[in-house]
């Protein structure tokens, strides 16, 4: 049997088990470090209790910290309430001898808020979750064959994509859905809204579309590159900037190349880019990741922006920007993320550049892919190049604080270390996607 068709078929389980006997049952999923979720069921009687107090856990066993100091504490947050079939979801904040630990990937990112508030600043973010759904048990793999934004009347893919928009748009607000460029993939837009209730919203709709999906016998995948001939799954991240509740992207009047900026949203976005190949260990963080930035698949590989540029790192989007709804869009994220330190470390690195003043580059208009190496800077090209800039960059020890980037950090040279491993003892073609990375990630994060 295929190693896919072996997974899809041995591994699709129910995220959660169903709790015999009772209709609806609690489920405060705790943000992991690594962009999945933990949690413990509970009977619906002890909302109350949970709600007041929380819930215990073994934090080593969750890659938050040693054995030898591992006790924490969930709290679920009652404003991320969603009931999705029978399970009550609450988004947790974690918290360690009664403070809110600084190993809280949410605590991280609502840190890079205030000081975004600091500065008198707020932020609209928004982001599209691309994603393939698979067949259990077919060697093909893919749920059909369509393209990009695709209408097949078809009597399985349009009905099913249908109602799982109209399903995620009752729980988490979807500004809209369509068929992405691969066969079987699939787009979900989130209305735009603040960084953490956005980041919320991406871990809840992540694990409605999972369940949901599974329901139905299906697998849906959030793996970057599941295909190393088919596009990957992105996570673009949009975002503008405010001052007193209007946007401060536009100087007065219009102009062309990096003047369609005002000073501060220029710098804000060199300072992202000056810190672009550390903070891809944020918003790229799997070693699958680097076999979705690759050339021609609508990937960035460099590190530059443009104005309607889709091989670009950072894009203004043409449309927004002649409706004076000038916002970014970065297009390094993808789905295996976790949304709250991608975003918190874009909140940093901007910050960075307004406080240096650095000065915006340029905006770059050729395909990228057409360029000659050595032209720009280029994004790391696997994992162990992520690391290796992360650490050199002081910006990740700044956006997650010193424990929260250490841990994180030794947990990516464990990965990466794994993978480095099964390589030499299979002989398997890094250029693929191989066994290791399908085992490790076509169902998680």
């Amino acid at each position: 049997m295929p190693l896919l068709k072996t997974l899809i078929t041995t591994n699709s389980k129910c995220l959660f088990p169903v709790m015999a006997g009772v209709g609806e049952v609690l489920a405060p999923l705790v943000p992991d470090l690594l962009g999945g979720v933990r949690c413990k069921l509970l009977p619906p009687e002890r909302k109350d209790e949970i709600i007041s107090e929380g819930y215990g856990f073994d934090g080593s066993s969750c890659g938050f910290c040693s054995v030898n100091d591992s006790d924490l504490v969930a709290l679920p947050d009652p404003s991320t309430e969603t009931l999705v079939g029978r399970y009550r979801l609450f988004i947790c904040d974690v918290y360690k001898a009664g403070e809110r630990s600084s190993l809280d990937t949410r605590f991280a990112l609502e840190r890079a808020i205030s000081r975004l508030k600091e500065h008198g600043l707020d932020m609209i973010t928004g982001t599209e979750v691309e994603f393939y759904i698979l067949k259990k048990g077919s060697s093909l793999g893919v749920l059909d064959s369509w393209r990009y934004m695709e209408l097949v009347p078809d009597a399985s893919s349009l009905p099913l994509s249908t109602d799982l928009m109209l399903m995620a748009h009752s729980k988490v607000r979807v500004q809209f859905t369509h068929h992405e460029v691969g066969p079987g993939q699939f787009e979900l837009t989130l209305v735009k809204d603040t960084p953490r209730s956005l980041a919320d919203r991406v871990i809840l709709l992540k694990w409605m579309i999972r369940h949901w999906i599974s329901e139905r016998g299906l697998l849906a995948t959030f793996m970057p590159k599941p295909f190393i001939d088919r596009p990957g799954s992105g996570m673009h991240i949009h975002f503008s900037l405010l001052r007193d509740g209007k946007s401060i992207m536009r100087p007065e009047g219009r102009s062309d190349g990096k003047a369609i900026f005002s000073e501060e949203a220029a710098a804000f976005l060199a300072g992202i880019l000056e810190h672009a190949r550390a903070l891809c260990i944020l918003t790229s963080p799997t070693v699958n990741s680097y076999k979705r930035l690759m050339p021609k698949f609508g990937a960035p590989i460099y590190v530059c922006w443009g104005i309607g540029n889709r091989s670009a790192l950072a894009r203004v989007p043409k449309h927004a920007a002649a409706r004076d709804r000038l916002r970014i869009e970065l297009r390094t994220p993808d789905p295996s993320c976790n949304p709250y330190l991608a975003l918190a470390g874009i909140i940093i690195a901007g910050l960075r550049g307004l406080e240096e003043g650095l000065e915006l580059p340029e905006p770059v208009n050729e395909n990228v892919y057409e360029l000659k190496e050595g032209e720009l800077e280029r994004l790391p090209a696997d994992l162990g190049e992520a690391i290796e800039a992360a650490e050199r960059d002081p910006i990740i020890r700044e956006a997650l604080g010193p424990e929260l980037a250490e841990q994180y950090l030794k947990l990516k040279k464990a990965e990466w270390n794994s993978y480095l491993r099964v390589l030499e003892q299979l002989g398997e073609d890094p250029a693929s996607i191989t066994s290791w990375e399908l085992a490790e990630y076509l169902e998680r994060p």
